[in-house]
């Protein structure tokens, strides 16, 4: 149905609509007065306000006249602003974030012909004088053999400014259970295999160890090991079972070398590769570790 607003002038005056029927006609100076109190009275709120004929509601007296008064191409009952309501049929009606075109397809294979498919291929998303395969000798209504899937009818989506910019528009969040699942799959995988070679890694050591006669000195160099593990400069992999010996590392409760004589013209002391060739003590000739200074 045409909305009054989209009917063209000339149509309005060849139905006998005119300038005449719609504007009021002139008023004397007593009736012009007498509205302009009530205007008065009305936004003094002495008198009731217009009441809106389509909607029901008061009309703000502030409203201007050029505002509350409607065109006389627009015809109305009554006083109303429904003229400066957006027109519900010109609006845009944009795509909801639930929309968005189809993606993948089912493979199913459909081995009955259906009432209303295309008698000539077999699907249902269009008649026999839309379709677009090889006309066939017999159709597909007749055969019931080879029928063709169904297209895919995608939705015009109509998107706005963000939406066509919006880098996560149409992204399932379910379909990320399945990434989730694979990486599952692959840490059960993974414990799996470490635990596999961690038998096998126990055994070893046991078949060795009932093979080996002196498995009291193996238990003292471990216990060695233990007791180096705990100094200064030693790491132990506990991966590997190695130990890592770092020479160049004191013990942090020790002095530095370089605090051993505080002399500027004393011995160099060299940062990066932590030795002091020459002797600290030799005005005070101590006893000293000449390792300690290599």
């Amino acid at each position: 149905m045409v909305s009054t607003s989209e009917i063209p002038v000339s149509k309005l005056l060849r139905q006998g609509i005119g300038i005449s029927d719609v504007q009021e006609g002139r008023k004397s100076k007593d009736e012009y007065r007498k509205q302009k109190d009530l205007e008065e009275e009305q936004k003094l709120g002495i008198a009731p306000a217009t009441v809106d004929v389509v909607t029901g509601r008061d009309i703000n007296p502030h409203i201007p006249e050029f505002i509350a008064k409607h065109p006389w191409y627009v015809p109305a009952d009554g006083p109303t602003l429904q003229h400066q309501r957006p027109h519900e049929e010109r609006q845009i009606k944009w795509s909801s974030i639930e929309d968005w075109y189809k993606r993948g397809t089912t493979n199913e294979v459909v081995t009955k012909f259906r009432k209303g498919a295309c008698e000539n291929c077999g699907a249902l998303t269009h008649k026999k004088k839309d379709c677009l395969e090889r006309p066939r000798k017999v159709g597909a209504r007749w055969t019931k053999q080879d029928i063709a899937s169904d297209e895919y009818v995608q939705p015009n989506l109509i998107l706005g400014w963000d939406a066509k910019r919006d880098r996560w528009n149409g992204y399932d969040p379910q379909t990320y259970k399945k990434v989730i699942e694979e990486h599952e799959r692959l840490e059960y995988t993974r414990k799996l295999i470490r635990e596999e070679k961690m038998r096998e890694g126990l055994s070893k050591e046991e078949t060795e160890a009932a093979n080996t006669h002196n498995a009291t000195e193996e238990t003292a160099d471990e216990d060695m090991y233990a007791d180096d593990a705990d100094m200064a400069g030693v790491t132990v992999d506990m991966d590997s079972r190695t130990r890592i010996t770092v020479r160049n590392l004191r013990i942090r409760e020790d002095t530095a070398k370089y605090l051993y004589n505080l002399d500027p013209n004393g011995p160099y002391y060299d940062p990066k590769s932590r030795s002091m060739r020459e002797n600290p003590f030799a005005v005070s000739k101590m006893q000293i570790n000449i390792n300690d200074f290599v």
